[in-house]
């Protein structure tokens, strides 16, 4: 019998008990918004509200950066050429004056 009265307490125990389901909003009082929704951190507000505009000023320094070193590269070669250029046609003409001295002379 000890046995018996064993079994039943564990079945009552153990039968699904029916509880009376409350509607979800009525669950959720206690919560300060209805739909549940997060409020957004600080730091992503931050990097949403910043990561456009210094991507931009980022983008602008290297374009700015690209095209002064470009331009300056530019003029050095310019200037390279023209010092050759002119150590060229000074060496073109010694050239001449000795080949015109060398011709006359034999």
């Amino acid at each position: 019998m000890a046995a018996r009265s064993s079994t039943m307490i564990l079945s009552r125990a153990l039968r699904s008990q029916r509880t009376t389901q409350m509607p979800r909003a009525a669950s959720r009082l206690y919560s300060t918004s209805v739909d549940g929704e997060k409020r957004p951190s600080i730091v992503g507000t931050f990097y949403k509200t910043f990561t456009r505009p210094v991507l931009k000023v980022l983008l602008m320094a290297t374009l700015t950066y690209q095209i002064a070193y470009w331009t300056w590269t530019k003029l050095e070669q310019d200037e390279i050429r023209g010092e050759k250029s002119k150590e060229i046609e000074g060496l073109e003409a010694k050239v001449a004056e000795l080949q015109a001295g060398k011709g006359t002379k034999a």
